[in-house]
């Protein structure tokens, strides 16, 4: 990080009109320009005050640090929230810049050109679209030179045998939510805000990629109608499935019905009134897809958002169990000498999680033992968790799997009904939910204490015993840091961070869209703006499916 400082000093006038035009115009292209305080340069110099300054030849300025220019906006503020240590201008003591009428004698550096137009004012202005260049515009031709779709694997593809599949997952950021949070955009352009504008801005990039399935977490009910228009035209169709309670925005996926199939789905509830840890409003949606070429191709494409809250990772660790256990339903195929098999499986959403934390971790690693780290899901914190995550009421075992469901899977008896309550009609006219009072003798639905249930030799269900574990073998799409070791990023909390992501198991990826680096997005104006229509970048993947072949 650059550092800034929070010394004051008091210079002469012309000293600082001139350290101001030696850093503001004569630096080549403008390629770096000093840190100044929260006051802007504009505000500062030239219209702060009227009083005239001839009888005062000092004011006050925060002394610089030569710096990129999108330092200021994008190190410094991120959707209107400073950082610690950035420093606030102190009152002028009344001492200003007059306008061109005052006496402006004892300014030596201020002079007339041809023009007409003062030194001065020269610099104004081209201060101002500097920074206006940087914090509002960029090109879409830059944008897409930072964002180029890379190979993964040479390997050859045949048409007859292989799928090429592409999937794109952005959060476009539901208008509700930037409006409800306005406060954390106060320093972004205020037509760059509107959602006639960010619209058409998210539609171009999500069409351009020619994907066959989109992934679109925040979209706005009210706005989906229009939204899905040059979707339709594009022929295809959607799933939706909106937050649960009284909120506006949900999570949109949309296919081409022409190449896939969908065979089975489900909407995700994360929201479980039977517990605190699970009473949030986070939804997901899974669904089996088979290829139309090849019926009995099946691959399975969930997508989530995860809760926000930054110091609740245990929360989102529970969401995640519960995801995985319907996508365990879904993707299961058989049980096998070695374990269970499973179809091709892309999850992918904003995880509100940073790479190689906790809830990350153990989607890549298969388990995570969370019993007596902190909420944060690290070995700090006043409020350590215990061995039970989410209740045995839920009938969901350690290992991400319904009870009922393995237990009928490896018994041959019994239901395949799950606990889960939900308030999607969907989900209910599918038959996949009963009663949370249905009788269930095996476990302890009222225990908060480790269960072991045996359901056949050699195969037990583990509740609440303080490790979480899933069959599954995902990789990231994304590295999360490129051969520099610079980290890449996807939105900003403060500082560029990632937390969307495109996991998957038993596909081959071929090629990925881009992400910039931190440093890369330090150098881009406040997002959302005129080329990009969200607080969030776009991801996206390309992979290889193997087609099934027909037995005859």
């Amino acid at each position: 990080m650059v550092p800034t400082t929070k010394l004051l000093t008091t210079v002469s006038l012309a000293n600082v009109v001139g350290r101001y035009i030696h850093t503001g115009l004569f630096q080549q292209e403008f390629k770096q320009i000093f840190h100044m305080s929260e006051a802007s340069i504009d505000h500062l110099l030239f219209e702060n005050h009227s009083k005239s300054i001839s009888n005062h030849s000092e004011v006050f300025y925060s002394t610089y640090n030569t710096i990129t220019p999108q330092y200021k906006y994008q190190k410094s503020i991120f959707k209107g929230e400073y950082l610690n240590n950035k420093t606030k201008m102190e009152p002028m003591l009344n001492q200003c810049i007059g306008d061109s009428s005052n006496d402006c004698s004892s300014v030596s550096n201020t002079r007339t050109e041809p023009s007409g137009t003062t030194f001065v004012q020269e610099i104004r202005n081209d201060i101002n679209n500097l920074s206006q260049k940087f914090q509002y515009g960029i090109s879409r031709r830059k944008y897409k030179e930072l964002r180029p779709w890379i190979t993964l694997n040479n390997g050859t593809v045949n048409k007859d045998t292989d799928f090429i599949l592409r999937i794109l997952s952005y959060n476009i950021l539901a208008q509700n939510l930037l409006e409800t949070h306005s406060y954390l955009y106060r320093y972004h352009h205020p037509g760059a805000l509107d959602w006639n504008i960010r619209k058409p801005l998210i539609q171009k990039e999500i069409l351009e990629a020619e994907a066959n399935v989109i992934c679109i977490q925040e979209m706005q009910l009210e706005h989906l109608k229009d939204f899905l228009i040059p979707f339709i035209e594009k022929e295809y169709d959607y799933l939706y499935k909106k937050r649960t309670n009284n909120t506006k925005d949900g999570l949109l996926l949309l296919y081409k019905p022409k190449e896939l199939q969908i065979e089975n789905y489900v909407y995700v509830e994360y929201h479980q009134t039977s517990t605190d840890i699970l009473n949030r409003d986070n939804v997901g949606i899974v669904v089996k897809f088979s290829l139309k070429e090849s019926p009995n191709t099946f691959f399975v494409i969930s997508t989530t958002h995860l809760l926000y809250n930054p110091k609740r990772n245990d929360v989102r660790l529970a969401q995640t169990q519960i995801l995985f256990s319907e996508i365990e339903r879904i993707a299961f195929i058989e049980n096998t000498e070695s374990g269970p098999s499973y179809y091709p499986i892309i999850v992918c959403g904003d995880f509100n999680l940073q790479p190689f934390t906790g809830v990350y971790n153990f989607i890549t690693k298969g388990s995570f033992h969370y019993v007596g780290k902190g909420q944060t899901l690290e070995n700090r914190g006043f409020m350590r968790l215990s061995n039970c995550l989410i209740p045995s009421s839920l009938l969901v075992t350690d290992n991400c799997q319904h009870f009922n469901v393995l237990t009928k899977r490896l018994r041959g008896v019994g239901s395949e009904k799950i606990m889960l309550s939900s308030n999607d009609s969907a989900n209910k006219t599918n038959g996949e939910i009963y009663n949370a009072n249905s009788e269930v003798n095996e476990v302890d639905v009222t225990s908060r204490g480790h269960q072991e249930i045996k359901i056949i030799e050699g195969k037990s269900a583990h509740f609440s015993s303080g490790v979480l574990t899933h069959p599954f073998k995902f990789s990231s799409v994304y590295q999360h840091n490129n051969w520099r070791r610079e980290m890449e990023a996807t939105t900003n909390q403060g500082q560029w961070i990632t937390v969307d992501y495109i996991f998957f198991t038993d596909v081959e990826p071929l090629n990925r869209y881009t992400l910039p680096t931190v440093s890369e997005c330090e150098t881009l104006p406040l997002i959302p703006n005129f080329t990009v229509g969200s607080d969030h970048l776009c991801l996206g993947a390309t992979f290889k499916l193997k087609k099934k072949q027909i037995m005859r």
